[in-house]
């Protein structure tokens, strides 16, 4: 298991790595980050399975953490740290989809128990229905890349939580869910591009899964640095 601790304050982070070290489940990799932003940061080439963070952080706070990451999907479970006890923060915590959130000063136990209960929900490569849901998976993704897919969607299909589905995604693939689909749909496009000149860019985009032009553009242009109409002029 994959595990980031992020807290502005040096000598609290410090103490919050060893005791999430002490309690994680064995083999668990545990890094740190000083703020939201290097948290986002790293969270990109280390895609944790759980981040536990504190709440109050200047620029960027817990909240705006976790939202940034959700979109991105580079982390999905999160353990909020904050010294406020009230119901109106426990209701916003709960709408974040936080997995939990614990009080200062931490106990040990209390989220020894938590990252515990969290590994026990992470896919197991040596399980052979693993293997099985991997398979289906992603024979439905490349199936099904042009049409309209989300994470919840695909949990429907599989009849499993989203979370799992996209642990076992990056497990598997080593990307996020959105970057492999747009990966697909993207080499789709090239392959259009090349191969039927008199399609417009606007229709080769809609018939690889992006219905908005400029969105497609956009892609396009983020994975292989040139437009869809550079790439067919070149």
């Amino acid at each position: 298991m994959k595990v980031l601790v992020v807290d502005d304050e040096p000598l609290i982070l410090q103490g919050l790595v060893k005791i999430v070290k002490e309690g994680a489940p064995a083999h668990t990799e545990v890094i740190s980050g000083n703020n939201a932003y290097e948290a986002l940061d790293l969270m990109k080439s280390f895609m944790p399975d759980v981040t536990v963070t504190d709440l109050n952080m200047p620029e960027k706070n817990g909240f705006e953490l976790i939202e940034e990451a959700k979109r991105d999907e580079l982390c999905q479970r999160f353990i909020i740290l904050t010294g406020y006890d009230d119901f109106e923060f426990a209701r916003k915590a709960l709408r974040a989809g936080v997995v939990d959130y614990l009080l200062k000063p931490i106990n040990k136990d209390e989220i020894s128990v938590l990252l515990h209960r969290i590994a026990g929900e992470l896919p197991c490569e040596a399980d052979s229905d693993y293997c099985r849901h991997t398979a289906k998976l992603l024979g439905y993704i490349e199936t099904n890349f042009t049409q309209d897919l989300s994470l919840d969607m695909l949990a429907d299909y599989m009849n499993m939580h989203p979370n799992y589905i996209s642990s076992l995604f990056k497990k598997e693939t080593g990307a996020t869910f959105i970057h492999y689909l747009n990966e697909l749909r993207i080499n789709e496009a090239k392959k259009l591009l090349a191969e039927h000149r008199q399609i417009p860019v606007n229709m080769i985009g809609s018939k690889v899964g992006y219905e908005n032009r400029h969105y497609f553009n956009k892609v396009f242009k983020k994975y292989t640095g040139v437009t869809p109409g550079q790439y067919r002029e070149g």
